[in-house]
């Protein structure tokens, strides 16, 4: 049963006499009255409505709250923050990318992994409902939450698709390294695959699967993200889309990390070489900074 307006009347009068009389934050301790998970209720209730903020740590154990007005009269509160005050006051951490789209174009290599299809199966290839086949996915990254696989379609078009919305890829030289490293293991393990079920060295795998470097690159998220300053509630922030005929910039709290991410999302349609060199890699390229990035 969810708590009544009169007990959350209650939990709020009881909340305020603790802060005016002791000066201290409350606790489920204090509601002796109330089980631990019905008082999580009324907490999970009442800072919906705005009407309680978290105090300081918001990982101590037990979760102490305050009232909303006086977390603003204590300056722990943020409504009295303009956006932009929320943001400059934010530590933004450096560019990365993440779930990044690269293509290239094989019907050989399509072909080959149409017709063995039927065997591929049992090497975790599997039809989606489009009709294009996907291939193993390789995990990677310190977490191992990064995942790369790549797509084939009966037109001869090949898409990689790299997901990590969970741990972006630093845009410096060893991340970038470490991504080309990837897609290079990604296609030398779908050949062993392919040569393995092919069984012939006659069909030149290697010749109708380009290098990674020559891959274009057709999709790309670059993001920024912040880590909440103590007191700072940015999950309540409105997420924000701001767009023009080129690219797509993206403001919101991901909840997935815990952090505030400013996000672009660019179509480049460039090789990868190029990518890079926009993203100063030095041994691919110039450092010229990319004409998409603020």
């Amino acid at each position: 049963m969810p708590p009544t307006e009169r007990t959350l009347e209650k939990v709020r009068n009881k909340a305020g006499r603790i802060w005016k009389e002791e000066g201290r934050p409350f606790c489920y301790l204090d509601f002796p009255e109330y089980k631990p998970g019905y008082f999580r209720k009324i907490t999970s209730l009442l800072s919906r409505r705005g009407e309680i903020v978290r105090w300081k740590n918001r990982r101590s154990r037990p979760q102490y709250w305050i009232l909303a007005s006086e977390g603003d009269e204590q300056g722990h509160g943020e409504s009295s923050k303009t956006l932009l005050e929320i943001l400059d006051s934010l530590n933004w951490e450096n560019l990365c990318i993440h779930d990044v789209r690269i293509s290239l174009y094989s019907r050989e290599l399509c072909n080959i992994v149409f017709n063995a299809y039927p065997i591929l199966r049992g090497h975790a290839f599997s039809l989606r409902k489009d009709g294009s086949i996907v291939g193993p996915a390789i995990r990677w990254g310190k977490l191992k939450r990064r995942k790369t696989k790549a797509v084939f379609y009966p037109s001869g078009k090949v898409i990689v698709e790299v997901s990590c919305s969970r741990e972006p890829i630093p845009a410096d030289e060893i991340g970038l390294r470490f991504f080309i490293e990837n897609l290079i293991d990604l296609r030398r393990e779908l050949l062993n695959i392919l040569y393995r079920v092919v069984r012939t060295a006659s069909i030149p795998l290697d010749e109708y699967f380009d290098l990674p470097e020559s891959w274009i690159v057709v999709q790309v998220h670059l993001n920024r993200d912040a880590s909440p300053i103590e007191g700072l509630r940015l999950d309540k922030l409105p997420a924000i889309t701001l767009s023009d005929f080129y690219n797509t910039l993206r403001l919101y709290y991901n909840r997935k990390v815990s952090k505030m991410r400013a996000e672009i999302v660019a179509n480049p349609k460039i090789p990868l070489r190029d990518f890079f060199k926009r993203l100063g890699l030095r041994d691919l390229t110039s450092s010229e900074p990319p004409s998409y990035i603020a």
